[in-house]
């Protein structure tokens, strides 16, 4: 865990050598009284520092950071494979008209599921140079 958090233009450091004990209630829920300036829990009616308030809500945004991180890469993991799988349901639906083939992007040629597509394959890095000439020749 980094020991700076960045929020737009604001840069906090934490020193987290320091261990305090816990108490017994985690001051989840606060209320803070901005003529008064001060933090009071609303659980225990404790009233709290606010640099250990400063230092909670600075938890809460790293673990907040983590989790969208996290989901914004399982997201970007799943759109990855949903390119393949539309390809695929596209493929499929053009397949399943009754008054429609599709066509091959190539030589614009009809395409039938009789005609063995899927049966054979040739290498991504092969088909990747011969269509780099095709382009480079044209």
């Amino acid at each position: 865990m980094s020991n700076v958090i960045d929020i737009e233009d604001l840069r906090f450091t934490r020193d987290k050598r320091i261990v305090r004990p816990r108490e017994e209630c985690e001051h989840k829920h606060m209320t803070m009284d901005d003529q008064g300036q001060f933090v009071r829990c609303d659980d225990c009616r404790v009233q709290l520092s606010p640099f250990w308030v400063l230092s909670r809500m600075l938890d809460q945004y790293e673990r907040a950071l983590s989790k969208i991180a996290g989901r914004e890469q399982r997201q970007a993991e799943s759109e990855l494979r949903g390119v393949q799988l539309r390809a695929a349901q596209v493929v499929e639906r053009a397949w399943r008209s009754h008054t429609m083939v599709p066509t091959c992007p190539h030589c614009g040629e009809g395409i039938r599921a009789t005609d063995g597509f899927g049966h054979s394959a040739i290498n991504r890095s092969i088909d990747e140079r011969r269509r780099a000439a095709k382009k480079g020749g044209v």
